[in-house]
């Protein structure tokens, strides 16, 4: 039995930052029942990556999930929600702020139909203060946290983090919350409103930084793939790419130059303690002399040659070189899926190795509406009601939905994404 088996989760979650959490949920047993629009769906459904029409990047956040295809805009459409929030432990969004309230279905409404409701919403930058409302995309969440500042090179312009970390961290709090308010419900306690601000999620990964700025008044400098507390820490260029080293103490110091032939090194009075190394790591010309040793071999041999001396080191792996790699095939961290829509596609396998009770990808990602009839026949409506739904275009299912790709104009460049009646942002 997996460790989430029996709990339910209506989801109206879209694109990623939510859709994440719920798929982290649906991996250790939770039912995931996704709501999404008649007319095309997530809007996910349309992003690339793709194989042929389909999107991959859909069939991996909203792998094990159900879907039921709903026009909110109707009341027999919301009706529908109210009777469905009747059966599940769970409601998470990641609609802009107010969204959910102006449909007549925020958490005050659905907590009164059940008072052991947990409510779990990601927004950007939460849903209390002066940006509660405000558009927000993982670079601009970045942006705020102040992430975005810390990522670069000195004298350069800020860089955005190659993965979409405000989306990632988010929907792991989101996920957390949930669990922990699940399990406040079952313990005898009642529901209650879960909020994370993908924002709030990075700024606590400052981690010593805010201490630093705090106590010290130091604000921190972008200096690349160096460290401001251990030196040497960044990554070099070798025959064949990079490689990434960390030295953090005196004796992996001199493991490190004896390995790599810098014995000379350790004579050097500037270069005697991580203090010191770290003071003249470049004017004292520390970086050049490493790099002009890397630079004569390949990653792998500069990685193998370090580990080797139990140094911290790492090839900076192309994406297929970490797919090809024996270590993520012993993780089990790149599975195959089978997809009625795409055939086989290969994603990112479960991070948390549970060893009695794993998780496991149940069922790959749903047709828009595949789960429609289903679902309203366990809520009491028969048959013939779901036809004339269908008929009415309240609800949708794969027979009976014309529903192909988002429209063109549903997609928007300021941040902000189509609802289900309204736009606005979401992380």
């Amino acid at each position: 039995m997996k460790p989430l088996e029996g709990i339910k989760v209506l989801d109206f979650s879209q694109i990623h930052g939510a859709s994440f959490s719920t798929m982290l949920l649906a991996d250790f047993g939770a039912e995931i029942i996704k709501v999404e629009k008649i007319e095309g769906g997530d809007m996910l459904r349309t992003f690339a990556p793709k194989i042929g029409d389909y999107s991959a990047y859909h069939a991996y956040l909203n792998r094990g999930k159900k879907s039921i295809a709903v026009d909110l805009k109707t009341e027999e459409g919301k009706d529908i929600i109210k009777e469905l929030v009747k059966h599940v432990d769970v409601v998470c969004e990641n609609f802009k702020y107010g969204t959910m309230d102006r449909l007549g279905l925020g958490y005050e409404v659905l907590s009164e139909i059940n008072p052991k409701l947990v409510y779990a919403s990601l927004t950007g930058y939460g849903r209390k203060g002066e940006k509660k409302e405000r558009a927000c995309f993982d670079n601009t969440a970045q942006a705020f946290s102040s992430m975005l500042d810390m990522t670069g090179y000195g004298g350069g312009a800020p860089i955005t983090m190659g993965a979409q970390l405000g989306n990632l961290y988010g929907g792991m709090h989101l996920a957390l919350g949930i669990v922990l308010a699940v399990i406040n419900v079952r313990k005898g306690g009642d529901g209650q409103m879960v909020d994370v601000s993908a924002s709030d999620s990075l700024f606590s990964a400052l981690e010593d930084g805010m201490v630093d700025i705090e106590f010290n008044g130091h604000q921190h400098i972008r200096n690349g793939n160096m460290s401001q507390a251990i030196a040497p820490y960044d990554t070099y260029a070798t025959k064949d790419g990079f490689v990434s080293i960390g030295v953090s103490t005196d004796d992996q110091w001199e493991k490190f130059c004896q390995a790599l032939g810098l014995e000379e090194l350790l004579g050097d009075p500037r270069y005697a303690t991580n203090s010191l190394r770290g003071e003249h790591y470049l004017d004292g010309g520390l970086r050049d002399k490493i790099e002009a040793i890397t630079l004569t071999k390949t990653k792998f041999e500069i990685e193998e040659i370090l580990s080797a001396r139990k140094i911290p080191c790492g090839s900076v792996c192309t994406a297929m070189e970490a797919i090809e790699s024996e270590q993520l095939k012993h993780r089990q961290m790149v599975i195959t899926v089978p997809d009625p829509a795409a055939g086989e596609i290969k994603m990112p396998g479960i991070v948390a190795k549970l060893d009695r009770t794993p998780g496991r990808v149940s069922k790959p990602a749903p047709l828009l509406g595949e789960d429609t009839a289903e679902i309203l026949k366990k809520i009491g409506y028969d048959g013939e009601k779901i036809a004339e739904l269908e008929k009415k275009k309240v609800v949708a299912s794969p027979a009976s939905s014309a529903a192909g790709p988002a429209a063109a104009e549903d997609t928007l460049a300021d941040g902000c994404a189509p609802e289900q009646g309204e736009r606005g942002g979401r992380i």
